[in-house]
């Protein structure tokens, strides 16, 4: 998905990636070969993308908050800022998300509902915040987007038959088109003995652009 993605840029300048993590779903090797550049944006960095950056100059490690809002959050503040890193930057010939949507409100919504007392319906409030925000951002780049992420989890029985469907994006719609498949991330036995876990992915290797 992210080198169909690659295949569609006019220029080979500079990759921007959010949700590298440890670089298991990244095929970083093939983007330095066709890139000049290759930007991950985090939070923080494990040690993979620590030990590559030094070893490839041409790999950068840039710390940032993608959702431009975690300031704001800390204090309890439940506004959400529209991220605007990189927009105006013209080197950017490729962006990347890449299994970072579905993770965005997790950690804010824990640190609120403990500290702040913040209900269920405000937590999933605030996710559908996030997540539409990340997605207007993704869509606000001029060159071509790259968005990998969960959709749903899917809960099935020892049969496998499907107990439940739950929304990972807090019930947003992602815009049609893309393509989905199956992620077996918990097979029967791992959780116990009754259940397993299936991801349902949708990536777009275009992603829809802001109608100006």
């Amino acid at each position: 998905m992210i080198l169909a993605a690659a295949e569609r840029c006019e220029t080979r300048d500079t990759v921007l990636i959010f949700g590298a993590g440890l670089l298991y779903d990244i095929p970083l090797a093939d983007l330095l070969a066709e890139f000049k550049r290759v930007i991950l944006a985090d939070l923080l960095f494990m040690g993979p993308a620590r030990q590559v950056a030094r070893q490839v100059p041409r790999l950068k490690l840039a710390t940032l908050d993608v959702t431009n809002s975690l300031e704001a959050l800390a204090g309890g503040t439940t506004e959400v800022s529209l991220p605007t890193a990189y927009l105006d930057d013209p080197s950017i010939s490729l962006v990347v998300s890449a299994n970072v949507l579905s993770q965005l409100s997790i950690v804010p919504n824990e640190y609120l509902e403990e500290r702040f007392g913040q209900t269920e319906e405000a937590s999933e409030e605030l996710g559908r915040k996030l997540v539409r925000a990340h997605l207007d951002y993704l869509a606000s780049f001029a060159c071509p987007a790259a968005l990998i992420t969960d959709e749903a989890r899917i809960i099935r029985d020892r049969a496998g038959a499907e107990t439940a469907t739950i929304s990972a994006l807090h019930d947003v719609s992602l815009p049609e088109g893309g393509e989905s498949w199956n992620w077996d991330i918990c097979p029967l036995g791992e959780i116990d003995r009754e259940h397993s876990v299936t991801h349902r992915v949708r990536g777009y290797d275009a992603f829809p652009k802001n109608q100006k």
